[in-house]
């Protein structure tokens, strides 16, 4: 009798243990989005739905969108450190910047003009919701920074760029000025960008290890969420299974003849091996205070492979 007691009281530790796991975390981080694919744009020598990007059209009206609310100082404008600057102060940059790396003597009345098309990185400042049940992630966006990119060369073996940021918005803070003024007739004004935008973001603690825990248990037992990295459902179960075995090729000595035998060894993937993912996002822009919103439409776990970068685990998370 009492040993029956105290499995039921440790069991009831277990469960409780287990109910009081926290279901989803909410992390401050900071992220830099490229949105060019120079291959593309230069050489047209990548399937552009394979490797997307924002296209020429979208990616200069998100610009022009940006650069006219702040030319006409609809929004407030700041360094990283939040200290308020003008725009005078961004055009003067610019103008020395091409200056010294181009020898390009901009006009002050054009300077936005010819910045438009080179305006393809972003930085951000968010808060980051992930779901360890359902593995969806969730952006609000504290602040962002476009950056200017311009390319010194661009060949097989060396990319040479040189980069600008331009300036911080906080759009929050215009959300809330917004609501505080006493007319309260404006709408909202959303320009969506059709293509989908890919960044690489790391797993860090807290949130790597549940996440991927989960991930891995819904990936096993075949969930509905869990497709092929290209967005295909999986034809059979093994499918899954095989993508979690690592195969590779080694080369041992044979003690006996002293020649090198080549072989074939496998290895488990396991939860910590996934330090990466790769998000597929769609972008909108609301035009009365240049509030970014994010929703992200799909999820490619990566592990570390070799030296060379990161390799995808074959699976997609919608």
């Amino acid at each position: 009798m009492k040993r029956f007691i105290i499995i039921i009281f440790a069991l009831t530790i277990s469960f409780l243990g287990y109910a009081q796991q926290p279901t989803y975390s909410i992390e401050y981080e900071y992220h830099n989005v490229g949105v060019f694919n120079p291959e593309w744009e230069i050489y047209h020598s990548l399937n552009p739905k394979k490797f997307e990007h924002i296209t020429g059209y979208y990616r200069e009206e998100l610009a022009k969108i940006i650069f006219n609310a702040v030319s006409s100082k609809q929004v407030k404008i700041y360094d990283q450190r939040k200290r308020e600057i003008s725009i005078d102060t961004v055009l003067n940059r610019i103008i020395e910047f091409e200056k010294r790396e181009f020898g390009h003597t901009l006009k002050r009345d054009s300077v936005f003009k010819f910045i438009y098309p080179y305006i393809s990185t972003y930085s951000f400042e968010e808060f980051v919701k992930y779901d360890f049940k359902t593995l969806s992630l969730e952006k609000t966006i504290k602040a962002y920074c476009p950056t200017l990119v311009r390319y010194k060369s661009f060949t097989d073996t060396k990319v040479d760029t040189v980069r600008l940021e331009l300036f911080w918005i906080f759009p929050q803070d215009e959300v809330v000025e917004e609501d505080n003024k006493k007319n309260q007739t404006i709408k909202d004004d959303y320009f969506n960008i059709p293509d989908t935008v890919i960044s690489l973001q790391p797993l860090k603690y807290p949130v790597q290890n549940p996440y991927t825990t989960s991930l891995f248990y819904k990936a096993k037992n075949k969930d509905a969420s869990i497709v092929r990295a290209d967005g295909s459902k999986f034809n059979a179960p093994k499918e899954v299974d095989d993508l979690f075995i690592l195969k590779s090729t080694v080369y041992i000595e044979n003690e006996e003849t002293g020649v090198e035998e080549k072989k074939e060894v496998t290895s488990d993937i396991i939860p910590e091996d996934i330090t990466h993912i790769r998000l597929g996002e769609l972008w909108s822009i609301n035009r009365n205070n240049l509030q970014i919103k994010k929703q992200v439409k799909y999820i490619i776990p990566l592990y570390v492979y070799d030296d060379k970068g990161f390799r995808q685990l074959g699976i997609r998370i919608r």
